[in-house]
């Protein structure tokens, strides 16, 4: 079951020129961007770790998009 709000996701894709999007194209996305989201605070998580903090602050999500 998803996490994030199907919606709003169909609203990206159709301001970036989709103008019909399939159902399951949509879950497949919502699932991506959840595992990607996921991947991500786990990353976070170790920056915040190594800093000596338990609060995941911008400049670890910064760290953990930048690889």
């Amino acid at each position: 079951m998803a996490r994030l709000a199907i919606a709003p996701v169909r609203d990206l894709m159709k301001d970036s020129g989709a103008k019909l999007v399939a159902k399951d194209a949509l879950t497949k996305l919502v699932e991506f961007l959840e595992a990607e989201v996921e991947e991500l605070t786990r990353k976070a998580i170790g920056f915040a770790k190594h800093a000596g903090r338990k609060k995941v602050m911008m400049t670890d999500i910064t760290l953990a998009i930048k690889g």
